[in-house]
């Protein structure tokens, strides 16, 4: 049970970093796929946004608390809900790898793709952080997608590195079997 706690927690941490660290790269891929963008697409998706849906966020959960932000104050609490987001994502990969049979690429894709499935197509419209999804051109939608599948990939990265720095070397943060002989054990060694 110990090692069970201390495997999850290393999984977290491990996560939480790794997701940062995509966040943060993901911005600039953000930057480099939107300036390709055509100046027609662009355009009316600035016309149909209704500003930074993370700062949105920020500021919905500002007002429920009975907090005023101004505008300074707005910006950095966006910044903020945007890198908690990728944080909180990050766990996800090492689960993935960790609790299913599918490997390092597998794992990138899917939990970066979720994530542009759930959180942007989903629940910002939803929430009414974002405009609904039939305002936005579908190249914008693409990008995200696209954005998205570089935090996967560059959470996959980061979190394999950091495993094998890690003192769970020896354990496997992956592809455990429904009918392997150790019964679930997720403390087992890692594939080199």
């Amino acid at each position: 049970m110990r090692d069970l706690a201390k495997t999850l927690a290393v999984d977290i941490a491990i996560g939480v970093v790794a997701g940062l660290v995509a966040t943060k790269v993901t911005d600039w891929a953000q930057t480099a796929l939107y300036s390709v963008t055509p100046a027609p697409v662009r355009e009316k998706e600035e016309r149909v946004r209704p500003g930074p849906p993370a700062e949105i966020a920020a500021l919905d959960m500002a007002n429920r608390l009975g907090v005023r932000l101004d505008e300074k104050a707005r910006a950095r609490a966006g910044h903020a809900v945007h890198y908690a987001m990728g944080a909180l994502w990050g766990p996800i990969y090492g689960q993935l790898r960790r609790n299913t049979r599918i490997g390092a690429s597998g794992a990138a894709f899917v939990s970066g793709a979720t994530m542009s499935l759930i959180i942007d197509e989903g629940l910002t419209p939803a929430l009414g952080y974002s405009a609904p999804n039939r305002d936005y051109p579908v190249l914008t939608h693409v990008r995200g997608f696209a954005g998205h599948l570089v935090v996967g990939a560059v959470k996959a990265a980061v979190a394999e590195a950091l495993y094998s720095l890690s003192d769970l070397r020896d354990r496997r943060p992956a592809q455990r079997s429904w009918i392997d002989r150790d019964r679930f054990n997720p403390a087992r060694r890692l594939r080199r």
